[in-house]
C-alpha cells in the first residue's frame, strides 16, 4: 500500500505527542503500519494510503535503532529488498 506523499491536514502527527489518538497509534507502529484516517474508510471505500505521519515517526525510530541507514523512505525500501519482504 502506497504511503501518502505528505500528512493530511488532520493527520493526529501534527498534533503534540500528548494528543491520545497519536499515541493509541505510535503505540502499535513496531507492529503494524497505519492507514491514513482520511482516506479509504472515513469515506466507506477500502483504506488506499498509509498515514504519513506515522511512517515518519517510524522511519526516525528505526533509523535510531540502527535498523535504518537514514530516516528516509528510500532507506526503508533498501532495508524491504534487502529483507526480502
Amino acid at each position: 500500500m502506497p504511503v501518502m506523499p505528505a500528512q493530511c491536514k488532520t493527520c493526529p502527527f501534527r498534533q503534540p505527542p500528548t494528543d491520545s489518538l497519536r499515541q493509541k497509534v505510535e503505540g502499535r507502529l513496531m507492529q503494524v503500519s497505519q492507514t491514513c484516517h482520511s482516506s479509504g474508510l472515513a469515506h466507506g471505500k477500502r483504506d488506499t494510503h498509509l498515514c504519513r505521519g506515522a511512517r515518519d515517526f517510524q522511519l526516525t525510530l528505526l533509523h535510531r535503532l540502527g535498523v535504518l541507514s537514514a530516516p528516509t523512505d528510500e532507506a526503508w525500501a533498501a532495508k524491504v529488498k534487502e529483507l526480502g519482504i
